[in-house]
């Protein structure tokens, strides 16, 4: 069964720009620039046919908008970290904050997908750590980047991609793209 998402992209010179801000340390493994996106649901192993999935979202009508990183912070995941960077506040993160809303409201209508009850916390993970990447490292990088911030993008899609898990760690695949409608005034940062 396909393990499937919903996000919306980062580019990729964007990412390897962020990317570019992490320490080097063995046991610290950045995401691929390519891989870098913003989760808005994560459906996991989806037993619901591709074919419900896109019609639950067909009708959507968003706006394009766009976004810019802002700061950083750190997961704690088991006994290792996530470093990822956070968002500007303003009309983007806004606009971001609606079509999570609105794809969740679509997928539990139309396939009765249920929303995730934890509070949406949009976020680019950067890299994960494991436990023996130096916590003194790890605090020296969230102390130096914390006023990070990245050149505004352009968000004019949300795509449903599906991850593949392989010894290289994850492969996300795009399965299916919607644009989101231009307008005369795309809300930015």
């Amino acid at each position: 069964m396909p393990r499937l998402f919903f996000a919306v992209e980062v580019p990729p010179a964007q990412a390897a720009r962020l990317l570019s801000t992490l320490p080097a340390a063995s046991g610290l493994r950045p995401v691929p620039a390519t891989q870098v996106h913003l989760t808005l649901h994560f459906l996991g192993e989806c037993g619901v046919p591709e074919a419900q999935l896109n019609a639950a979202l067909d009708g959507l009508a968003a706006p394009a908008f766009t976004l810019q990183a802002a700061g950083t912070g750190r997961f704690r995941s088991g006994p290792g970290s996530v470093l990822w960077a956070g968002l500007a506040p303003g009309p983007g993160l806004d606009a971001l904050r609606a079509l999570h809303a609105a794809v969740g409201q679509a997928l539990a209508q139309a396939a009765g997908i249920e929303p995730e009850r934890r509070r949406y916390h949009p976020h680019l993970t950067l890299a994960r750590c494991r436990p023996t990447v130096p916590e003194a490292m790890l605090r020296a990088w969230l102390d130096a980047q914390r006023m990070l911030a990245s050149d505004p993008w352009p968000v004019q899609r949300l795509v449903l991609f599906e991850s593949r898990l392989g010894p290289q760690g994850a492969e996300h695949l795009v399965q299916r793209a919607w644009p989101l409608a231009p307008s005369a005034a795309t809300p930015g940062c």
